[in-house]
């Protein structure tokens, strides 16, 4: 059966829409996910910061080891900051996407919502200009 133009037009229309709702969807569940590990890094992180022993446990995959707690320290510190830049290029990815989706269905711009925080070398030189610090 031959679709007529304007019913090819739209079935490609809707599927790529449809395909980036989905791949949005995809990417909170990640970002949860991320979140959830997040979590539990600083848990360990902060429990690693209140042991005075110079030896820790640590389970790396399958298996326990036992090394230094400095190390350990270390570990769970790169662990955390690697998943915490995975998390904000995630909230980027999702805010494009959400950017185009939102065009492809002709919606104006959600205000705000590409804003960045000032970095704190934006507020001192924006303090030193007006001569507040």
């Amino acid at each position: 059966m031959d679709q007529t133009p304007e019913i090819k037009k739209s079935t490609i229309y809707l599927t790529e829409v449809e395909t980036l709702a989905q791949q949005i969807l995809t990417d909170k569940e990640s970002k949860l996910r991320l979140s959830n590990a997040q979590n539990k890094f600083r848990e360990a992180y902060r429990a690693l910061q209140q042991n005075f022993d110079k030896k820790s446990w640590m389970k790396l995959g399958s298996v326990y080891i036992e090394i230094s707690t400095e190390e350990c320290k270390n570990i769970m510190k790169n662990e955390l900051d690697k998943v915490t830049l995975d998390i904000d290029n995630l909230h980027e990815t999702i805010r494009d996407k959400v950017h185009k989706l939102r065009d492809l269905e002709h919606q104006p711009g959600i205000e705000g919502f590409r804003l960045k925080p000032m970095t704190a070398a934006e507020v001192k030189a924006i303090n030193k200009g007006f001569g507040l610090s």
